[in-house]
């Protein structure tokens, strides 16, 4: 028996049929828990880590599923584009590695110096044959014949100023050229005159490099790329399961092998000042993803230092490195349980946010079990009950306090799941199961474990037992710190000193009313996409200066709008089957029946709709538009052949054409033009992987053209409201054209639509998501309390904590983007958990008076609340640490809601109990002002301890 023996009968049994399961078995119940968690874990379905950037496109849009439609049949077009017609149906397969997978690309920087210095290139060469040799490269780089033997292959090498090409400046023998040799490289392999330069010399050096200048020239910026190859092992053709072998080269041999060591040789062997950037620029390429989850690891990293951390204050504050232990296990197993469940409901990708998790639950989880840790040690404060009586009041007190919170919070998050963006809603789903789950946990693998502790650990001796015994000479378990200050100190200065409790009230009701007043006002609803990194981090350099420091970035100057014409607007695409976080858009696109391309009318109308567009200045620059009507106008005329007279409309769909579009499409595509054209029954039967088509015959029934528009280059230089007007000014030209010619009806597409939509689309979730969550708290505070004027009172202080957020928000320039959406929604399910602590045990006290009801709940409950939040802190910390913008952000977000939810619990929600909180009445029934009225049921009391 813990507790001495006293006189008179004592209390025994109460609990119900779980709690009495655990109480008679804690051994079997931890050892069942435990294996069962494990069997579901290692029968979760696969995973794969997805970056697409469809993950965070508004996937309810009319408008997205069209554009959807476009890039579908884009792509086929694209395929067809880069097919010669005169090879014909019976090309071999590709050769293995012989075909471009992916690019890895090194750029270097130097602000004050030159860059082709001697010193310099010495460095760069050490480099790139360092990153070369690393071990597994020659399983993906991209084979070319050997030089010294065509029959032989080799892995490419790097194209690179420190090559042995004619291009680079390097002899064979690795001695560098002179400097006159340098400047015959310059004059005749880089340039092409002393005011352009050749292809070479724009993928080489930066925009600062002078043709006209002495000598081999200067530059500040130098690229290097180095080829990846495909199809690789396993895989017929590199254009077929494109994304699979990105993934195997990702992670496979980028991750694993090839970032770590191009980051280490960075870091010892980087020219002498010169800073190294590497990255991809293909947005689904295995480069770009290996880069990207490369860091992701690293920051994953951090979460080891997290767990540590509330492991370490587990362990304080549990007075045990067995409880500690057993608590901490129970929040690890909720988050592979979680992504078990997030599988099983037929989801099949999970992006980089779902991540996030892992930090919010380690605070969740560590505040339940300081709930249920206090409850027990106040019930062993019952001196008429024996143990089993006590662990059962203990279990029972603290199932509802948590099954409040988890459900409020549980709540919050399946309201961000309702989120028509697949990563914002994959991140609710998942996080609502890692609450529900971890309650679970923490009502069945912990009480457990705290029974093995207390029954053959502990074994009543005092050293190991922090809390959980009486010494011979005191009535009851001393009291901590926080709860002395919360009995002594804060009833001093709240529930005695009713002017500084009054003019704390004003204080509040001012910042609350200050805060809506100023966010509602200032804080700017943008719908930004999640910037993956800060602006001095290292790939957002590479991204920023492989896009701007050299022609080959800076050549397309404007944002591209296509009007398409083919796909079927009732019906654009099926999506049956795909996972909305994968990155394929669609099964296969559906064609308009009514489109036919060799029709002279349907021509006619095309070309129509180009010169109107174009003519329009406010939507198109310079009238910058590619129609390949006029290809097509251009082609019959080479043989004397007039378009006008319409008798040669379906020469449009023949090889003749189809030759010349390709040509068309190549030196576009070579300046760095637009990707318009048609697609052609020419090219039918020479394109691989068209089995995802409706199809196949009618592939010549798509068509798009393209213009230069006005648009800024970057979504955030834009409103929504600016953006949604350029796109309607572009749709009102389309609108007329469609009206008076049915037989070829238009669409458009742009890349910035799908931000727009997507960021439309969030604002529209923030508010509902937080109108949802602050109702279902309300309703499930009501239920619990079984009082509405309680329930009030909660929600008044949880708006608050939002509102000062949302100022906080303002005040840190933040915006209402992807993560501040989020962040509006879910404050609540982290605010919450405090105040419905607070209610739950001021509501279920026995005591009549007022004060003392707020005093056994600030006393009983102050420490849970305490340590639930130290955890959830000391969780965020390390978020900050993180180097992806999306996870610091979000560290900056919950250490301030964290604080904040504390505060207004504990200064203002009590405080504003103690005014005009529930008065239980002293008759028979023990009835409470606001009590609800339902067939007499009214909230059970439990006994003060």
């Amino acid at each position: 028996m813990l507790n001495k023996a006293e006189p008179g009968p004592k209390k025994t049994g109460g609990g119900n049929a779980l709690s009495n399961a655990i109480w008679r078995c804690p051994g079997l119940s931890a050892i069942g828990t435990f294996f069962f968690s494990i069997v579901l874990i290692m029968g979760m379905p696969a995973l794969e880590v997805t970056l697409a950037p469809s993950t965070w496109y508004d996937l309810s849009s009319e408008t997205t599923l069209k554009q959807f439609g476009y890039q579908t049949m884009f792509e086929k077009w694209g395929k067809m584009m880069s097919t010669d017609p005169d090879e014909g149906s019976e090309a071999a397969a590709d050769e293995p590695m012989m075909q471009n997978l992916d690019t890895l690309y090194l750029v270097y920087e130097c602000s004050d110096c030159n860059v082709l210095e001697t010193d310099k290139l010495e460095a760069i060469k050490a480099l790139e044959d360092a990153i070369f040799a690393v071990e597994g490269f020659e399983d993906f780089c991209q084979l070319v014949p050997d030089p010294a033997d065509n029959s032989t292959f080799v892995c490419d090498t790097w194209m690179s100023v420190t090559s042995v090409m004619p291009y680079g400046l390097y002899h064979a023998d690795g001695t560098i050229k002179t400097e006159e040799e340098k400047a015959n490289t310059k004059s005749s392999v880089w340039c092409a005159s002393e005011t352009e330069r050749t292809g070479i010399g724009n993928s080489l050096f930066g925009t600062d490099f002078d043709c006209s200048a002495e000598g081999g020239g200067s530059t500040q910026y130098v690229k290097s790329s180095l080829n990846f190859g495909g199809p690789l092992e396993g895989f017929d053709s590199a254009q077929t399961d494109v994304e699979e072998q990105h993934i195997e080269m990702s992670d496979g041999f980028f991750i694993p092998k090839l970032a770590p060591k191009i980051k280490e040789l960075i870091a010892k062997q980087s020219p002498p000042g010169v800073s190294v950037y590497f990255g991809g620029l293909k947005p689904t390429g295995g480069v770009m993803r290996g880069v990207t989850l490369s860091y992701l690891v690293a920051d994953m990293m951090y979460a080891v230092g997290a767990m540590v951390a509330v492991f370490s204050y587990l362990w304080f504050e549990l007075g045990s490195a067995f409880l500690a232990l057993f608590g901490f296990l129970e929040i690890l197993l909720s988050v592979p349980l979680s992504f078990f469940f997030f599988a099983i409901i037929g989801n099949e990708n999970v992006s980089f946010l779902q991540f996030m998790g892992i930090f919010i639950i380690m605070g969740i989880g560590a505040d339940d079990i300081f709930v249920f840790m206090d409850s027990y040690r106040q019930s062993l404060r019952l001196a008429d009950h024996e143990h089993d009586a006590q662990f059962h009041a203990a279990y029972k007190r603290a199932a509802s306090a948590m099954l409040v919170t988890s459900s409020t919070s549980g709540c919050a998050f399946f309201a961000t799941a309702i989120s028509p963006i697949p990563a914002v809603s994959a991140f609710g789903v998942t996080m609502a199961f890692m609450v529900l789950l971890n309650y679970a946990l923490v009502m069945t693998w912990f009480p457990a474990g705290v029974l093995i502790f207390h029954r053959y650990i502990c074994g009543g001796k005092e050293c190991c037992c922090k809390g959980l015994v009486r010494t011979e000479a005191e009535e009851r378990p001393k009291r901590g710190c926080v709860e002395h200050f919360f009995n002594v100190h804060w009833m001093e200065h709240f529930a005695w000193n009713i002017w500084v409790r009054r003019i704390t009230l004003l204080g509040f009701v001012c910042l609350i009313i200050a805060s809506i007043s100023i966010a509602s006002s200032e804080l700017e609803v943008t719908g930004d996409l999640p910037q993956n990194f800060g602006d001095d981090h290292p790939f957002t350099k590479f991204r920023t200066y492989s896009g701007s420091a050299f022609p080959a970035g800076s050549s397309v100057p404007k944002i591209a709008v296509n009007v398409f014409f083919g796909v079927d607007a009732a019906d654009p695409i099926d999506r049956a089957g795909l996972d909305s976080q994968g990155s394929k858009l669609a099964n296969y696109a559906n064609f308009d029946p009514d489109f036919d391309l060799t029709s002279h009318d349907t021509q006619l109308a095309i070309k129509e709709l180009c010169d109107t567009i174009a003519a329009d200045d406010t939507l198109v620059v310079d009238a910058e538009v590619y129609c390949f009507i006029d290809d097509f106008e251009e082609y019959l005329a080479l043989d004397g052949r007039d378009f006008a007279s319409g008798s040669f409309g379906p020469d449009i769909v023949g090889s003749g054409f189809a030759k010349y579009q390709r040509t068309q499409f190549m030196l576009r595509y070579g300046a760095g033009g637009m990707l318009s054209g048609n697609v052609v029954d020419g090219y039918e039967e020479n394109v691989n992987d068209l089995d995802d088509v409706a199809d196949v015959s009618e592939l010549n029934s798509f068509a798009f053209i393209s213009f230069n528009s006005s648009l800024p280059l970057k979504v955030n230089e834009m409103t929504l409201a600016e953006m949604r007007t350029t796109m309607e000014a572009f749709q009102a030209h389309i609108d007329e054209h469609n009206a008076e010619h049915p037989y070829a009806q238009a669409m458009q597409f742009c890349l910035l639509w799908y931000f727009m939509i997507a960021g439309e689309a969030v604002v529209a979730n923030s508010f509902s998501g937080i109108a949802i969550s602050i109702s279902f708290a309300f309703v499930v505070l009501c239920i619990a309390n079984w009082n509405w004027l309680v329930a009030v009172l909660a929600i008044t202080s949880i708006v608050g904590v939002v509102a000062v957020v949302a100022l906080s928000m303002v005040e840190m320039g933040w915006d209402v983007d992807f993560l501040g959406s989020i962040c509006l929604i879910i404050v609540i399910g982290l605010s919450v958990d405090y105040t419905v602590h607070l209610c739950h045990s001021y509501t279920h006290c026995a005591s009549v008076d007022r004060i003392e009801r707020v005093r056994i709940a600030v006393v009983d409950m102050g420490v849970s609340i305490v340590s639930g939040a130290m955890t959830t802190f000391l969780a965020s910390v390390f978020l900050l640490l993180c180097s992806m913008t999306f996870f610091k952000q979000f560290g900056v977000f919950m250490c301030l809601t964290v604080c904040y939810s504390l505060v207004f619990s504990i200064f203002f929600f009590m405080p504003l109990t103690l005014e005009i909180g529930p008065q239980r009445s002293g008759d028979a029934e023990g009835k409470s002002s606001g009590d609800l009225p339902a067939c007499g049921k009214k909230a059970q009391v439990e006994p003060a301890t």
